[in-house]
């Protein structure tokens, strides 16, 4: 017998038993716990647009239009114009071939290497990529070489282990633990130099890079992106888009292949396409309004000049993504809980989301943060961290 209780009562003791936050409220900057408002630094929702009122008239007239549920895989009848027109939209956006949208991040990891792998291949990742991109080579055929975080010389030293393989480098462009961005020139040059494919997670870049000029806010479009060799571009609707699900962006052949073997895409209920039809109206209002992501990063700078004037250390990162490194799991959860009782929420990240003894307070910055609600972050960071450590 599976003593769960004993499994239980071990998480605890590490620290890191996880809890479920039960939310009364929509998601948004303030969030509503037990009656009990928050403001909410704990949530994806880089643009502010969960929430958004335009976006919810949409999804109602939507669901009156095409119904609840898709009801069906979309190899079946769950396919839809709608499905078939944001797909179309998608690759333009991104100059790719081919798009496919799947039902989330997650899936759209595992589904790719499902639909592609075989055990001849090798799949070289980064040591920080998320958990998706990780179980989508361990679920698979394929064999996995994890290269030390963003340390390029050791991935090459790896790739020219195997010259006569079939090689794919594998990585998120912005990381979801650190907000560190890489450096995709050198990746794909390394890709070429080494005959390997590279793929990309964009999950916290799609929506919200900065510096794309006229260009769809992406990864993809940033300016240091430009003329990079990609040969698989996943990315998800969310987190900057507020809506649900994700897709992956590629050629014409590889999304016609996962089309045939992509088990999680084939074995799926299709994305209902109310929500669909949601998310395009989403990347219309991103493309029309560049006002959102200059106020995040106007946020993102805010947020950087109090930490620093206010002595509080944090780890380099210009995305929304900004995290002080503890190192203990417990002491993690306690500061987070005392913040929680300043009526701010933010997140605690624990082993094994990160490595042992790389426990972290995690921030997200958005768009619809005001000035006074970040002023109140830092200084509760100050007080509660400083007397933590």
């Amino acid at each position: 017998m599976i003593d769960f209780q004993k499994k239980l009562s071990s998480l605890k003791e590490k620290g890191l038993y996880r809890q479920r936050l039960l939310l009364d409220s929509a998601q948004d900057t303030i969030v509503t716990i037990n009656k009990i408002k928050y403001i909410n630094f704990a949530s994806n929702n880089y643009l502010n647009l969960a929430n958004n009122k335009k976006l919810k008239k949409s999804l109602s007239d939507n669901t009156s239009e095409f119904g609840i549920g898709s009801s069906s895989s979309p190899l079946i009848s769950g396919y839809n114009k709608k499905h078939m027109q944001l797909e179309k939209k998608i690759a333009k956006l991104l100059r790719f071939e081919s798009v496919l949208v799947v039902n989330s991040g997650y899936l759209a990891n595992v589904g790719l290497i499902n639909a592609i792998g075989d055990k001849d291949i090798i799949v070289f990742q980064d040591k920080l990529n998320h958990s998706s991109i990780i179980e989508s080579s361990r679920l698979s055929s394929v064999k996995l070489i994890r290269y030390n975080h963003l340390d390029y010389h050791d991935l090459e030293k790896k790739l020219k282990k195997y010259k006569k393989s079939t090689k794919i480098i594998y990585t998120d462009t912005v990381f979801s633990m650190t907000g560190e961005i890489i450096d995709i020139k050198r990746l794909s040059k390394i890709s070429e130099d080494n005959n390997a494919l590279l793929f990309v997670d964009d999950a916290h870049g799609f929506g919200v890079a900065q510096n794309c000029n006229n260009d769809f806010p992406c990864s993809r479009n940033i300016k240091k992106f430009k003329g990079a060799k990609i040969d698989a571009y996943i990315g998800t609707f969310g987190k900057a888009i507020g809506t649900f699900g994700a897709f992956i962006a590629g050629s014409n052949e590889l999304i016609n292949l996962m089309v045939q073997k992509s088990r999680p895409y084939i074995y799926s209920t299709a994305l209902p396409t109310a929500l669909v039809a949601t998310t395009i109206e989403s990347i219309n209002i991103i493309k029309s309004k560049p006002s959102l992501v200059n106020k995040l990063y106007e946020n993102i700078k805010y947020f950087k000049k109090l930490v620093k004037f206010n002595n509080i250390k944090i780890n380099e990162s210009n995305t929304a993504i900004q995290t002080i490194t503890i190192g203990d799991p417990i002491t993690v959860v306690d500061i987070c809980k005392k913040i929680k009782k300043e009526n701010i929420l933010i997140q605690a990240i624990r082993y094994p989301t990160v490595p042992i003894n790389n426990d972290l307070i995690r921030v997200n910055l958005t768009s619809g943060h005001t000035k006074k609600q970040i002023q109140s972050l830092v200084q509760s960071l100050k007080k509660i961290i400083g007397a933590a450590i």
